[in-house]
């Protein structure tokens, strides 16, 4: 989980408006931030891995210029939280800069196609094909314009997405589209908005128009024009009245927010199956080969162990042993060996005694598969293969 947000506005520069609402995003994530500027036909970037205050010390990003740009505070999913993951990803040119929020799920094979295509990609993530589709698309029609360029490179996106576009050779537009993330409107007299939630814009305006699951939007200092990604028709959506205070937007109108994550329960589960394949591989086939599996981690992660030896034993006929990390050692330290497969299971993937368990497996040889949520992490750095949950932030 990702926030993005980009604005045009008619007074003032749009940077300082951009870290100020991604800073009532940054619960949606907080290891790197970023944010793109257009300014006499050039694009202007300044990004780092992060909170948004650490990094705005470093590299001020209120003056970066012009009245039109986007933003992005990033919750990693597909490459380390680093400078160069961090968003807004820019393409061959440096001409296209896009920000997003969810998981794209075949970027694997569309970044494979357009590096046959002499693309050039400089970061591990998923969000960078969309960059250089809309670059592609632009190159091969150059007449049809950046909205259309967009609107061809979202249709070939296979899992979620909430983008905004930028284009210096299109100075005056931001281009959005969604696709299971969250992508709101704000309207105001003097600006328009595009965010990942209301919260973002409402101290800015309390107009917002919400954008459904397949539309595309065009943002002017004119307007907006929405349309279907499906067909290219037009939908006509007039703004609404928000009456939330500060507070319930953070809450997106539920009444706490243990109800509102029941709710995001669907959607986090959509974004934890979107892994990639061949990682999934990967880590059954180590576990199909184990002599004997050891599922260590602590707290809830231990309950999920336990649940999940069950389905192990149901599922692939599979035994495996549920231990609590704290007591791996002293239980199983001397008879793991070479044989022995640790599948260590950390939210944070900093849990100290998780961490301990896996330090004594891999001193007697044992190999290491990581589940976690944050990429980045010790776990994952330890790992002989990883997965990440995709879960957001804690």
């Amino acid at each position: 989980m990702c926030g993005i947000f980009g604005c045009i506005t008619k007074e003032g520069t749009a940077a300082p408006l951009i870290r100020n609402s991604l800073k009532r995003l940054e619960y949606r994530g907080y290891d790197s931030v970023g944010i793109a500027t257009i300014q006499d036909g050039k694009i202007h970037v300044k990004k780092d891995q992060g909170k948004i205050d650490d990094v705005h010390k470093i590299w001020n990003l209120d003056d970066l210029p012009g009245n039109i740009g986007i933003g992005h505070t990033r919750w990693a999913t597909h490459g380390a939280p680093l400078k160069i993951n961090a968003h807004p990803h820019i393409d061959c040119t440096g001409q296209i800069a896009v920000v997003h929020n969810g998981i794209v799920e075949n970027f694997s094979e569309l970044k494979i196609e357009l590096e046959n295509n002499n693309h050039t990609f400089v970061s591990k993530t998923d969000t960078e094909v969309i960059a250089h589709l809309i670059e592609e698309n632009l190159r091969n029609k150059p007449e049809r314009g950046l909205a259309n360029a967009v609107l061809e490179a979202v249709r070939r996106l296979n899992g979620s997405y909430a983008i905004a576009v930028i284009s210096a050779s299109e100075p005056d537009k931001i281009i959005c589209a969604r696709n299971e993330s969250p992508l709101v409107l704000g309207i105001d007299k003097n600006a328009i908005y595009c965010a990942s939630d209301i919260p973002a814009f409402l101290p800015l305006t309390n107009k917002a128009v919400l954008i459904n699951d397949g539309e595309l939007v065009i943002i002017s200092d004119k307007g907006y024009e929405i349309r279907r990604i499906s067909d290219n028709s037009i939908v006509t959506r007039t703004p609404e009245t928000i009456d939330w205070t500060p507070e319930m937007a953070v809450k997106q109108g539920y009444p706490h927010f243990m109800i509102k994550e029941i709710h995001e329960q669907p959607t986090t589960l959509r974004n934890t199956l979107r892994l990639q394949e061949h990682y999934l591989d990967l880590i059954a086939t180590f576990l199909d080969r184990a002599h004997e599996v050891f599922l260590v981690a602590c707290g809830t992660s231990y309950h999920a162990c336990l649940a999940a030896s069950y389905m192990f034993s149901k599922l692939a006929f599979l035994a495996t042993y549920p231990v609590y990390a704290s007591e791996f050692i002293e239980q199983h330290g001397k008879s793991v060996n070479i044989d022995s497969t640790i599948l260590a299971v950390s939210q944070s993937g900093e849990t100290a005694d998780t961490l301990a368990a896996v330090t004594c497996a891999q001193q007697r040889a044992a190999t290491i598969l990581g589940l976690t949520n944050v990429i980045g992490s010790t776990l994952t750095r330890v790992s002989r293969v990883y997965v990440s949950q995709q879960s957001g932030p804690e």
